[in-house]
């Protein structure tokens, strides 16, 4: 839960180094530290395989994160806002958006998508 823990702001373990602190505050996605709480996902998602039900101290900090991103992301393109990721293009945008997406939904659907069909 570490990786996951140092993106989730109400943790102890909480870092401005990590994927959520380096967007909140820097406007950057930093894919290395993105690839780590992603990581992190898959590796809990493995660790409940066979659950029927995700216990609420770990699956609060995923939706809260990924609430979070969703929220940031959808100011983007929203001329109103003063949000704006400053590197990357429009196209990386979405393939990293549709990428969250995949993963944070596999994850409480209880079926990760392929890394394979991600890129990995």
């Amino acid at each position: 839960m570490n990786d996951i823990n140092r993106n989730f702001s109400s943790s102890n373990e909480y870092s401005e180094k990590s994927f959520i602190g380096i967007f909140h505050e820097q406007n950057e996605w930093d894919d290395n530290e993105y690839f780590k709480l992603e990581e992190a996902i898959y590796k809990e998602a493995r660790n409940l395989a066979n659950e029927t039900n995700i216990p609420k101290d770990i699956a609060w900090p995923i939706i809260k994160i990924y609430s979070y991103l969703m929220m940031s992301l959808g100011c983007q393109y929203d001329s109103n806002d003063g949000f704006e990721i400053k590197n990357i293009t429009r196209e990386q945008f979405i393939e990293r958006r549709e990428r969250l997406q995949l993963v944070f939904e596999g994850y409480f659907n209880g079926e990760m998508p392929n890394k394979e069909y991600l890129g990995y």
